[in-house]
């Protein structure tokens, strides 16, 4: 957490800096700068999560080697230090075995709620009836002469991943310059019936600005353990930074403020 929240600090003065001077969003915008953060939350998360499973397999593998040296002691049996010694041991194996068990079971329900599943619904469809599906069995390969069609499977999603992409950037021009742009857009709008336009779209709901209240009222809305959507990061996560802000602001102590930072990013849409 007191990495996040110092990235999160770093996040706070570029979307600050860009808000009040206005930068030109081709330059940096606020958009990209939490993609960034939340790059390096990912990150973050799993180097933290290699050290503590590292030092725990390590602690283990070395406690296992001293158990088996002290009870292979000739003295074992009579030696008081030595069996409180084994005892010591004993008791220390038992605690990282348990950690371990809990830090499984963390990253089972991790994946779960990664993959919008909840606790035991993934068992529960363990053993039921399949039924039957209609298979893809080949998918045709564009721009291909004579055509020709892919049946790997792993090929095949790669594919479909490239034909939604280009998608999104069907029928645009990339040379098309800004001025040009605005020019085709205003076309585009002129040609919408006046009927169906809003009237005085500055006074209408649609151009409300976010308010940090409201922000902040919809993430205590929230509901934790449910999917935690494309980025991964869950609402609990954003919930402890806000609790870890405003627990430094009244120490007047430098924080995230995590609430402002979202109400810029969602004024920036």
């Amino acid at each position: 957490m007191e990495k996040l929240a110092e990235q999160g600090i770093s996040l706070q003065s570029k979307i600050t800096r860009d808000h009040i001077e206005c930068t030109d969003w081709q330059i940096a915008n606020t958009q990209t700068h939490w993609e960034a953060y939340k790059n390096s939350i990912h990150k973050t998360a799993k180097e933290v999560a290699k050290e503590c499973y590292h030092k725990i397999t390590s602690s283990i593998k070395a406690i296992k080697k001293d158990l088996r040296e002290t009870n292979n002691n000739q003295n074992i049996s009579t030696n008081r230090d030595i069996q409180t010694h084994e005892a010591y041991l004993a008791s220390h194996l038992k605690h990282l075995k348990k950690k371990e068990a809990r830090n499984w079971k963390d990253l089972l329900s991790t994946k779960l709620a990664n993959h919008s599943e909840h606790l035991g619904g993934i068992w529960s469809v363990l053993r039921k009836e399949k039924r039957p599906r209609n298979p893809i069995h080949r998918l045709k390969i564009p721009n291909t002469t004579p055509l020709q069609y892919e049946r790997s499977l792993k090929w095949m999603a790669e594919l479909a991943c490239n034909h939604h992409d280009t998608m999104q950037d069907e029928d645009i021009d990339q040379n098309m310059s800004l001025e040009d742009y605005d020019t085709a857009l205003n076309n585009i709008l002129n040609d919408i019936p006046k009927n169906q336009c809003l009237e005085e779209p500055e006074r209408t709901t649609m151009s409300w600005k976010t308010t940090e209240d409201q922000v902040r009222r919809a993430l205590h809305r929230t509901k934790d353990g449910t999917a935690t959507g494309l980025d991964g990061c869950p609402y609990k996560l954003w919930k402890a930074l806000e609790k870890r802000h405003n627990k430094l602001r009244h120490k007047n102590r430098p924080s995230f403020d995590m609430i402002k930072a979202l109400t810029y990013l969602f004024q920036d849409i």
